[in-house]
């Protein structure tokens, strides 16, 4: 058989770039060039058959001093591949050992020498400073100036000394603390500075979080934790005398994880450490605002993290606080980034009073824990400012007016905003007007790289106040996308169960089978008075079909001068019935002309809607958001919503009470495709842990789990044969595709590429 490809006919390896520059330095010396290299003999069972030499490990690790790039290598890592202790002192206490800079260029696939991964974790387990207990838990010993890097989830306590955590110090006391470290993000570094005399200790406990249960019902929230391997890892396992599987392991390399992925730990740079350590510490007499903006990627939710933690480590490390010491402490985020909100679902923009340190991310704390509350929170209905820049900056506006107030009870709370990543064109006027009104003491910009005329627009706004210009500290490697992560908090909230214990509970059954909220839509007993889009305003007619298994809003109208143009003589003809609370009103809002009626009705369903005529927006001034709520579905003879939602019933028997209405917003949210797949993943999970035979550990309870997933599995395949038994899901055999113009058309913008100039 002929062949097109072509063929080198110098078999000879190509040397990479290191290795030619080093063969470039000998011979201008005049010496041999393989003098200095190491030749390695084949012998007979050798993959190796050509004799030339080729550069070994040992030649990359010890490199000549006189090459920048060796010499940069070599003050980094021994070798052994340790740090150096020179090295140490550079990094910081957040920070894990720096990547090697020693990379190949143009070298062959076949003569790449891969490089020592770099060491995440510089303690060392050993039988001296490791002891273990029947229940998992491990009591750790560090030594002045080692770091820990741990993948999974624990909880932690320090017994003796101090150590520091993302941002928080932690110091020797009976408080237990809940770390979240999956594979996704960053991982946290725990560190005894090198400053302390003393060693401390630290008890590791092992941590069965209710967001396991998530597992079962998205590919999204697998293969996060360390689910299969002991908590030294495999080169440490003989420490241990129980090395059985464990939440957590000591991560000692890049590549040490049973996940397989790069992990890399949380950062911050000596930048980032000096801008934290300038900040003022909160007083009776002075409250810091920080203001953080940046462009998207910069690394503003990790700066916001770190700050907090070290706003609220002082207090919240103090043993022998009262009570009302405690209530009176802690820290005020305003939470400005509708896409990616820190404790909040999507499209929401919240004021959270803190007293909990955070060290988790965004889908493990959709809501503050007990010790923290949501003080008032706005929904703008899209995942951006830019689809209403307006309705934006009134809700941040009334927002911040409730941290004023905020300050009259707790005068010494210091408030971290944190923006989004708009910072060009209408973005760069929203956080100019947000300086402008807001008057933050320091505002950080997160990027070196400007733009310029950005970073000096912004200057020019905040002249009275302190402004640092940041580098910035985006992830490099990433195994889950944006959207995924959106996914993935959303599926968090959902599932929440209301509980007042101190730790979030999640339930594990799919959507479907939880029994949802039925609210009635018409009559005089009505829960809602009418849902509002915002954005595209579908016709009535398209009504249901819009907002039918999507996302909305439930948000609270405190009073009805919250709806523009609503007068109080003609609610009852505009709504079509008796609605609670309209009494009350006093004040109304005549800004501009709108079409009558300001509610119309569906002609099929009978859903009360606002005129889609009328783009209208709630007030912020006497509107507030609860949270969202997924459309189940609609009983249209009973004229009833079915809705999903995660809030307790409690709060909404209070509004009820009140006499407070309530109005569903529907917006730009991302489609909950998540919940329509819940229970077929959890089927096709089950299926195949029966097929590898993993369902049970004895005869009995093979044979209970047997029956349970085998009906588990006829039930999931008589919805797969017939789609219509499963909403809003399309079942596509083998490579059927969907047809012509099924797909969503993309604009493709001529950038000025193919141009004749380009």
């Amino acid at each position: 058989m002929s062949s097109s490809k072509r063929r080198k006919l110098n078999n000879a390896p190509q040397l990479s770039a290191f290795a030619a520059r080093s063969n470039l330095r000998i011979l201008k010396s005049g010496q041999d060039p393989r003098s200095h290299i190491q030749v390695v003999e084949a012998d007979e069972n050798s993959a190796f058959t050509s004799n030339e030499p080729f550069l070994s490990r040992d030649t990359l690790v010890t490199p000549s001093s006189k090459d920048p790039a060796a010499a940069k290598l070599s003050a980094r890592f021994g070798q052994d591949g340790e740090p150096n202790s020179d090295a140490e002192k550079t990094l910081d206490s957040e920070q894990g050992t720096p990547n090697s800079s020693l990379q190949s260029q143009g070298g062959s696939a076949e003569n790449l020498v891969p490089e020592p991964s770099p060491v995440l974790s510089t303690f060392r387990p050993s039988k001296s400073n490791v002891k273990e207990t029947e229940d998992g838990s491990l009591t750790l010993t560090i030594s002045p100036g080692e770091r820990l890097v741990i993948l999974g989830k624990f909880n932690i306590s320090v017994r003796k000394g101090q150590v520091t955590l993302l941002g928080a110090t932690l110091r020797a006391s009976e408080t237990s603390y809940t770390v979240f470290a999956p594979s996704t993000h960053s991982l946290p570094v725990l560190r005894c500075s090198a400053a302390e005399v003393n060693e401390a200790e630290i008890k590791l406990h092992q941590c069965d979080s209710g967001i396991d249960l998530l597992k079962p019902l998205s590919s999204l929230f697998g293969r996060l934790w360390n689910d299969d391997t002991g908590a030294l890892g495999p080169e440490f396992e003989s420490v241990l005398k129980r090395n059985k599987k464990s939440t957590f392991q000591i991560i000692h390399s890049s590549k040490g994880g049973a996940q397989r992925t790069y992990l890399q730990p949380v950062t911050s740079s000596p930048e980032w450490n000096q801008a934290l350590s300038r900040f003022p510490a909160p007083s009776n007499c002075n409250a810091p605002i920080i203001m953080i903006c940046g462009p998207k990627g910069s690394g503003k939710s990790t700066f916001a993290k770190l700050l907090t933690n070290r706003l609220l480590s002082p207090a919240a490390q103090s043993i022998n606080r009262s009570p009302e010491a405690n209530s009176a402490s802690g820290v005020a985020m305003l939470d400005l980034d509708p896409g990616q909100p820190e404790y909040s679902a999507q499209g929401q923009l919240s004021l959270i009073y803190l007293n909990e340190l955070n060290f988790g991310p965004q889908f493990t704390h959709p809501v503050p824990g007990n010790q923290s509350r949501i003080i008032r929170a706005h929904s703008i209905g899209a995942l951006t400012p830019s689809s209403d820049p307006a309705l934006y900056v009134e809700c941040v506006l009334d927002l911040f007016a409730h941290y004023r107030n905020l300050l009259s009870t707790i005068p010494s709370c210091p408030l971290v905003i944190n923006t989004p990543g708009w910072v060009l064109g209408t973005g760069l006027e929203i956080l100019v007007e947000l300086i402008t009104k807001c008057q933050p003491t320091e505002v950080v910009y997160m990027s070196l790289d400007g733009p310029q005329e950005v970073v000096e627009t912004l200057q020019d706004a905040a002249r009275m106040t302190s402004f640092f210009v940041l580098p910035s500290q985006g992830s490099e490697y990433t195994t889950r996308t944006a959207a995924h992560l959106r996914a993935m908090q959303a599926m968090s909230y959902f599932h929440l169960k209301p509980s007042n214990e101190k730790n979030l509970i999640w339930d594990g059954q799919p959507l479907t089978s939880l029994l949802p909220w039925e609210v009635r839509y018409s009559g005089n007993r009505a829960g809602i008075l009418g849902i509002m889009c915002y954005g595209d305003q579908p016709p009535p007619s398209l009504l249901l079909e819009a907002i039918n298994g999507s996302l909305l809003a439930i948000v609270v109208v405190e009073d009805m001068a919250a709806i523009p143009s609503w007068d109080r003589a003609k609610a009852e003809d505009l709504t079509g019935h008796g609605q609670t609370g309209i009494d009350s009103t006093q004040l109304y809002f005549q800004a501009q002309k709108l079409q009558t009626p300001l509610i119309v009705h569906t002609a099929k369903e009978n859903i009360p809607y606002f005129n889609p005529q009328n783009s209208i927006s709630l007030s912020p001034r006497n509107s507030r958001c609860l949270g969202l709520a997924l459309l189940r579905g609609v009983d249209i003879p009973r004229q009833k919503l079915q809705l999903l939602t995660p809030i307790c019933p409690k709060i909404i028997e209070d509004i009820n009470e009140e006499g407070k209405s309530i109005v569903l917003v529907s917006g730009k949210f991302d489609t909950p495709g998540w919940a329509y797949v819940e229970e077929l993943v959890q089927c096709g999970g089950k299926e195949k842990e029966y097929r590898k035979g993993k369902v049970g550990d004895n005869e009995e309870d093979m044979k209970r789990m047997e029956e349970d997933i085998v009906d588990k599995i006829e039930d999931s395949q008589e919805k797969l044969k017939s789609t219509s038994d499963v909403p809003w899901v399309e079942k596509l055999k083998d490579s059927q595709g969907r047809g012509m113009g099924a797909r969503v058309w993309r604009v493709r913008r001529d950038l000025g590429r193919g141009t004749d100039t380009g």
